[in-house]
């Protein structure tokens, strides 16, 4: 019988493939499978992914089929997301706007929709959230939802999970930053290991080594990938592909004099013009100029 199903674990060439018609991540409801010979590609690791949809023979748990996938991540490997759940910590760690722009660049780059979780908002005043808050506003405007939650407090959770219902997404963020402990709460079972800050080095220890799924409902799934302590920016072939994942551009790159305009020396540059207007965040410019050069400095 041929069952169909999401790929949600994969180990040394097992895919753990979950029927898509259940409506929790019981054993019971999960099939460990290989690969028909026919769907490999030698050393291709995009044979199957994690995310994948497949149609499985539930008898010899060989998966017979794989969906066009809708997309897929990079890095983590996944496929087939709605949303990348950029979770950063108000404090302890502290938010770093570096690192969430290149998070920010790293999904543009991947074409796939954007929310930000901002955890841990019971450990600064509701004045000095507020202040934080408007600043995220100022910087980066209505291109991103916001969710301030704690888990700690039960704050900010309903208004999250309304928002992701009937969605897969992945929940990535640096180390320490509560994201075992957000995914805990949010599938209401303590599966997650979760780990203290580092007292020294003020981060958290990891303790994600693989992408795992786990389904809040019977269409709401949560991904956990891998904390990370850095990150790379995203392979671009082309100056010019840089200015496309700053959606604050758009409006005035057509406005530039030259249509190969990088906006930093080019003579009557809209987008520089709108940095000092005020209409593009001097923040976002500078990451921008900040970016180029790490791209393309070599």
């Amino acid at each position: 019988m041929l069952i169909k199903g999401k790929v949600i674990r994969k180990i040394k060439g097992f895919y753990y493939v979950l029927d898509e018609n259940c409506k929790n991540l019981n054993k019971e409801n999960i099939y460990e499978c290989k690969l028909r010979g026919s769907l490999k590609v030698k050393n291709d690791k995009l044979n199957c992914i994690i995310g994948d949809i497949v149609e499985f023979n539930e008898n010899e748990k060989v998966i017979t089929d794989i969906e066009d996938r809708k997309n897929f991540l990079h890095r983590p490997l996944l496929s087939n997301i709605d949303f990348i759940g950029i979770l950063l910590s108000v404090i302890s760690p502290n938010f770093d706007f570096t690192v969430f722009q290149k998070m920010l660049l790293n999904a543009y780059s991947q074409n796939i929709p954007v929310i930000v979780i901002i955890s841990k908002i019971d450990l600064i005043s509701d004045e000095k959230l507020t202040l934080f808050l408007n600043e995220i506003k100022r910087n980066f405007g209505n291109t991103v939802p916001v969710f301030p939650v704690s888990t700690e407090k039960n704050i900010g959770l309903d208004t999250l999970l309304s928002y992701i219902k009937g969605k897969s997404v992945t929940v990535s963020g640096p180390s320490g930053t509560g994201k075992s402990t957000l995914i805990n709460t949010l599938i209401g079972e303590n599966i997650l290991e979760t780990n203290e800050i580092s007292s020294k080095t003020s981060r958290g220890r990891h303790t994600t080594t693989e992408s795992r799924f786990f389904k809040i409902d019977i269409n709401t799934y949560l991904i956990d990938t891998p904390g990370f302590s850095s990150l790379e920016f995203p392979k671009l072939k082309e100056k010019k592909e840089l200015e496309l994942l700053f959606p604050e551009f758009m409006n005035y790159i057509p406005k530039c004099k030259f249509r190969d305009c990088l906006h930093v020396n080019e003579p009557d540059c809209a987008v520089k013009k709108n940095v000092t207007k005020g209409n593009i965040p001097e923040m976002r410019y500078n990451f921008y100029l900040y970016s180029l050069n790490n791209l393309f400095s070599k």
